[in-house]
């Protein structure tokens, strides 16, 4: 546990392991969301502080979609050095910023009390197309990096219960070009429907998130733990993204669960 976890009382986790292809997989199993959720917290908040000390500046990516939305708002109730804190994210729905399927919304509504200091920065940049969009994000990104593809302090990722991460999902053409692209911003295309994305999306390319210094997933629901424990078995991009983005991340990977 980190500092800032004992001293907020959480209650140790169960450490749940098995082995994978990628290797071994450890899970810390919460009783609680919240308490799993108060941890989380922790981490990001420990690991952007020792990056402000260190180099002045922290600059992390967040995931949308409901689970990770109290882990902000808990966020913007701590005392950080907000200003030189910047947030990007690892994907999103293309679709207008005040859309309800937005997650920039979700994020700027949750992180509302630091956002006159913190930088967020979404990757919605351009409505015109997608990969209109995709280009000056990833012109963005590359001015946070002095030029070149930025390290990320951490990564706070989700799982879907179809194993996909970020905008990557299983059957989808985007995997024959995600793994080795010099991209760090991609367009993905909408599905016919009959899987996701059913919208259009913007994600970072996984050369681009293996740059974070370290990557955390929070998921819950005993559906995506016995997902994670099947899917990461394989490291079939097309069949089980989140094992195959294991199998070759060389970045630290925690899993943090509760049902």
């Amino acid at each position: 546990m980190t500092e800032a976890a004992v001293q907020r009382d959480i209650p140790e986790p169960t450490v749940l392991h098995w082995p994978a292809p990628g290797g071994e997989v450890r899970v810390l199993s919460f009783v609680s969301k919240a308490d799993a959720g108060a941890y989380v917290a922790d981490v990001i908040a420990d690991t952007l502080q020792a990056a402000v000390a260190d180099r002045g500046k922290a600059l992390w990516i967040g995931c949308g979609g409901s689970t990770p939305k109290p882990i902000y708002e808990s966020l913007t109730t701590l005392d950080l050095d907000w200003d030189r804190i910047t947030l990007a994210q690892v994907d999103e729905r293309f679709v207008p910023t005040d859309d309800t399927n937005s997650n920039t919304r979700m994020m700027r509504e949750a992180l509302e009390p630091v956002l006159d200091d913190m930088d967020f920065m979404t990757l919605i940049q351009d409505l015109s197309s997608a990969q209109a969009c995709a280009d000056k994000a990833e012109a963005r990104f590359l001015e946070l990096g002095g030029g070149a593809a930025p390290v990320f302090d951490i990564a706070l990722m989700g799982m879907g219960p179809d194993a996909h991460y970020a905008s990557i999902f299983p059957h989808h053409a985007i995997n024959g070009e995600v793994y080795g692209t010099d991209r760090i911003v991609l367009p993905v295309a909408p599905t016919d429907g009959s899987l996701e994305p059913v919208l259009p999306r913007i994600t970072l390319s996984v050369p681009a998130l293996n740059r974070s210094r370290k990557i955390i997933f929070f998921i819950t629901g005993a559906t995506k733990l016995e997902v994670l424990r099947s899917a990461s078995q394989s490291t079939d991009p097309l069949e089980s993204p989140i094992g195959a983005f294991l199998a070759q991340c060389p970045a630290p990977v925690e899993f943090v669960w509760a049902a």
